[in-house]
Parts: C-alpha cells; sequence; structure tokens
C-alpha cells in the first residue's frame, strides 16, 4: 500500500510505509556500528595501566528498549553508562549507569520499577524534586553507582510514597495528586 506524504516545501512524494521503515532499521545499523566501534576503541584506551579504575578496568554497560508509542510510532529508551556526546561528537563512559526503567500509571497511582543490582537498600536514595513531577534514583555501591532522573506523568503526594529494594530490583509506589479536589475544606468547630 503507497500513500503521498507532504515534504517540507510542499511537494508530494510517493513513499511506502516499508521504505520508511528500511530507512529506519538501516540509521540504527550504522548507529550501532559507529557506537561499536567508538566502544572498541574506548575500552582499548581504558586498559591501558595508567586508565585502571579501583584497581580494575571500567565496565560497559548499554541497552536500550523499544515499544511502540500510543500514536505508533517506536520509542527508544537507552540505558546503562555509555552515552552520546551532546555535541554529536562520539561517545563518553561515564561511572553512574542509568538503569533501565518502567513507568506504569494505573487509577491514580504511579508504579517506577527500576533494575540496579549489585548495591545494598542501604546505598539507595529515592527523592522527589521540588515540584513533585520527577522522581530522582541514585545509589553508591562498591563497584556500580547508578543515577536517574525520571519525569512523573503528573504531581504526586510525597506523604503516600513507599519505596522497596529485593533482588536487584527497585519498586517505587506514588499515588498522584487529585485534580478534581480544588482547595481544601475546613471543618467549622
Amino acid at each position: 500500500m503507497r500513500r503521498k506524504l507532504f515534504s517540507y516545501r510542499d511537494n508530494i512524494e510517493d513513499m511506502s510505509v516499508f521504505d520508511e521503515f528500511d530507512r529506519m532499521i538501516k540509521r540504527w545499523q550504522r548507529f550501532f556500528e559507529e557506537l561499536e566501534r567508538q566502544i572498541d576503541e574506548e575500552f582499548q584506551r581504558m586498559t591501558e595501566p595508567r586508565y585502571q579504575y579501583r584497581g580494575k578496568p571500567r565496565f560497559y554497560y548499554y541497552g536500550f528498549e523499544i515499544t511502540m508509542g500510543p500514536d505508533g510510532k517506536p520509542i527508544v529508551r537507552e540505558f546503562g553508562n555509555v552515552r552520546s556526546r551532546r555535541e554529536g561528537a562520539g561517545i563518553e563512559v561515564v561511572d553512574e549507569i542509568e538503569p533501565l526503567t518502567d513507568v506504569v500509571e494505573d487509577d491514580g497511582k504511579i508504579k517506577v520499577v527500576a533494575e540496579m543490582p549489585g548495591v545494598d537498600k542501604d546505598d539507595i536514595k529515592v527523592r522527589l524534586s521540588d515540584d513533585n513531577r520527577t522522581l530522582i534514583i541514585s545509589a553508591s555501591g562498591k563497584d556500580r553507582k547508578y543515577y536517574k532522573e525520571i519525569p512523573l506523568p503528573g504531581e504526586v503526594i510525597p506523604e503516600k510514597t513507599k519505596a522497596s529494594y529485593r533482588n536487584g530490583v527497585l519498586v517505587v509506589e506514588l499515588e498522584k495528586k487529585d485534580k478534581t479536589k480544588k482547595g481544601f475544606e475546613i471543618k467549622v468547630e
């Protein structure tokens, strides 16, 4: 099936959905080939004795997850300690790992699940931003450091937040602020 799409110059271009998908896959292939090349170069450099980290070579942790968004377009989420530089000039390896996280919204509640193996419960710090719309997770263990700021799909009530950590998985349960309630009723005595 072919459809007509308008270009930026208002020219009509005949394009197949599959052509666009092929172009997207080729872009990702080029990205991962370049990423692999840069990681190999960085690994060679970082394994030299002068670049040892706490007596051990630094490790590389990179992954991605592709899901389908509500508009039908793919959403790619990256995690790990290998990141693209903002200037677009290569990659950088940082000490803090960005954990893989999932945010699930259900009936006035938000559940955030983060995979953070290799740290103790006492090493984890969970806090909300000043506007109660961003969850900030950090942890510093013997061999690993984690850090991630997670935008929440709404404002939450800080007093009703619960967190638990078992088997390397952090679960934070938050209650959304009810937007239908306006103000606060005060009882007259």
